[in-house]
């Protein structure tokens, strides 16, 4: 037996894990570097640090990070939302962040404002160079 085996709590297979938030999640990418340039430039994100798969990002004192995947396949057709990332800004913001969209020639794939129980709010949808769906969202206060 080993230290860590002796240290190990009993637990059952219907316990949880208590976690205490995300640090981060990780956006597939063809070109991680590329990339870190159109979420720091657009969407206002530092980049921590690259190396040679993956760059870090910081969004307001959010992580993720961008991996480097040369056979990255978009999740979603064109035009879908589905599956996606949700970047929040505040609300004199939103409408200056779909006119930054507009003028650098990203599309909207999809504008709402009613029907979010869960989280309430103007939501804007849009894909990066790599299709993946980035959500822009002025979140209500309730």
């Amino acid at each position: 037996m080993t230290d860590t085996t002796l240290a190990t709590p009993k637990v059952s297979a219907t316990d949880t894990i208590r976690t205490t938030g995300i640090l981060h999640f990780t956006i597939g990418v063809r070109d991680h570097i590329s990339a870190s340039k159109f979420y720091s430039d657009v969407l206002g994100c530092k980049v921590m640090r690259t190396n040679e798969r993956y760059a870090f990002m910081d969004c307001g004192g959010s992580y993720f990070v961008l991996a480097k995947i040369p056979h990255h396949v978009n999740p979603n057709n064109p035009g879908e939302d589905a599956h996606h990332h949700a970047f929040m800004v505040e609300p004199q913001e939103f409408d200056r962040a779909l006119a930054i969209m507009q003028a650098r020639g990203v599309a909207l794939v999809k504008y709402s404002d009613t029907g979010h129980h869960t989280f309430p709010g103007r939501h804007a949808y849009f894909h990066d160079a790599d299709g993946n769906c980035i959500e822009i969202i002025d979140l209500y206060k309730k």
